[in-house]
């Protein structure tokens, strides 16, 4: 319904402020977090599968960047390093479970949370480690892209999107941190009745390892929708998979399907971006 008013510059303001009076957050998700980073005060403690999940896509995105050129395959000989030079920005990275090991590959990593009491697990994390090469920011997505427009080479939203409101502006702002040429990962549940089971009927109904309601089945999001979104923002799929767990060797593998599970999403901004075009 916007589309008319956007033709001039002051138009086109008035359209970024009413996005900005929307937000991602949803109140109740963040208070169970608040009650689970208590489980989280020693690295590898709490939420294993999340842990586990590490093995693959820490990998993932150094073989993806590899495929599109940001680095160079000989760079990853060197795994100290494999990454220096790269500036990361990890969405909703919790008490830094994925952030950590993607700084200690040499990249800056910043990672962004509005939740306080994930951050500071996180923070003590970091001190004890003594990374310098990694920053937590307390903030929302759609207050830290307006002062960090464009900044960042790759931005990550694993494990984020089914805990948000508003997904069409939190994609939006993800992509508006993101350089052109820069690289969107994202890994979510899928929207299916099996990990509606797995998620929120076997983990918060029947074992009880998560509190009710960790899982909102609603705000779960089928890949289809996530393309659309990241279409509409200028950006090339460069991958898509399924991912699903063996309980059994407590390890995550790539399947075909997108929908049993779990899926990811690598995306590419586009060079030429016009955000504006598609409303």
């Amino acid at each position: 319904m916007f589309k008319h008013l956007l033709s001039t510059n002051r138009s086109r303001t008035i359209y970024n402020r009413y996005l900005s009076t929307k937000s991602t957050v949803d109140p109740a998700q963040t208070r169970i977090f608040e009650t689970l980073s208590k489980k989280w005060k020693r690295e590898g403690e709490g939420f294993k599968l999340l842990w586990a999940m590490n093995d693959l896509r820490v990998s993932w995105v150094q073989n993806r960047l590899i495929e599109i050129g940001t680095i160079s395959r000989s760079t990853t000989a060197n795994k100290s390093n494999s990454l220096q030079g790269i500036s990361i920005l990890d969405v909703g990275c919790g008490v830094g479970i994925f952030a950590k090991p993607l700084s200690r590959l040499g990249a800056d990593v910043t990672g962004l949370d509005c939740n306080s009491e994930m951050l500071k697990v996180a923070d003590v994390h970091k001190q004890n480690e003594g990374i310098a090469n990694l920053k937590y920011i307390l903030s929302t997505i759609e207050e830290h892209s307006v002062a960090y427009e464009e900044k960042y080479d790759v931005v990550i939203a694993s494990e984020t999107i089914e805990h948000v409101l508003e997904k069409e502006l939190f994609v939006k702002n993800c992509i508006k941190c993101l350089k052109p040429g820069g690289s969107f990962f994202l890994t979510t549940n899928s929207k299916s009745q099996s990990s509606k089971f797995l998620f929120i009927t076997l983990r918060e109904d029947i074992i009880r390892d998560l509190p009710k309601g960790t899982h909102v089945y609603e705000l779960f999001v089928d890949i289809e929708d996530v393309k659309d979104m990241l279409k509409k923002e200028n950006c090339e799929i460069s991958f898509t998979s399924g991912i699903i767990y063996n309980p059994l060797n407590k390890k995550w593998y790539w399947i075909k399907n997108h929908h049993i599970l779990h899926y990811a999403v690598h995306a590419v901004k586009r060079q030429n971006l016009n955000n504006l075009d598609h409303l």
